[in-house]
């Protein structure tokens, strides 16, 4: 099913390559805590699933335990066949599936980030982040406040724009401690 011939065929780069005729990619958004359920299930069926992780480790006591968990919680990718789709829709792990339009332009991110993952390099999920939106501070001392992005500086700063007395106050905020207000 893959055209590249010197990776293995699970290796990510060789599962995220244009869909054969009578295929489709497709993008599997899981029910909560599902997605490697999904890619387990998935195997029943000629599909490719792909279910980018990242590896974490925790502590217990003296105890050291490492798993990998999903990178983009609540979404697999996959290229199914045209007369599975039903199959794949009435999964009990599927909530909703999305048909992707434009495959080379869906797969072109993918195969980035697989080649990324693949070379060791550390990734992690932001927020959608554009100015105009309204988020909420959750964490530092304005913890609880809804503000709406001003302006986003770099990689990991937003200014902020705090309605409070019919004036704005301009504040330099880390993206950790926000979330989106939707």
């Amino acid at each position: 099913m893959t055209d590249t011939p010197d990776l293995p065929p699970d290796h990510p780069l060789a599962i995220l390559t244009p869909a054969p005729p009578d295929y489709r990619w497709v993008v599997l958004h899981t029910r909560p805590r599902c997605e490697k359920k999904l890619v387990s299930h998935a195997r029943l069926r000629p599909s490719r699933t792909w279910l980018p992780t990242t590896r974490r480790a925790h502590n217990y006591g003296k105890r050291v335990r490492e798993y990998d968990v999903p990178l983009i919680n609540g979404y697999v990718f996959a290229c199914i066949q045209n007369e599975d789709l039903s199959w794949f829709r009435n999964n009990p792990y599927v909530a909703n599936l999305l048909e992707v339009s434009n495959e080379p332009e869906f797969l072109a991110p993918l195969r980035a980030m697989a080649d990324a993952l693949s070379q060791g390099l550390e990734m992690e999920i932001l927020p959608y982040l554009k100015p105009g939106k309204t988020i909420v501070i959750i964490g530092g001392p304005m913890k609880g406040l809804e503000a709406v992005i001003a302006e986003i500086k770099g990689k990991n700063k937003v200014i902020l724009q705090l309605e409070l007395i019919q004036q704005s106050v301009a504040l330099e905020i880390d993206t950790a401690w926000i979330k989106s207000a939707d």
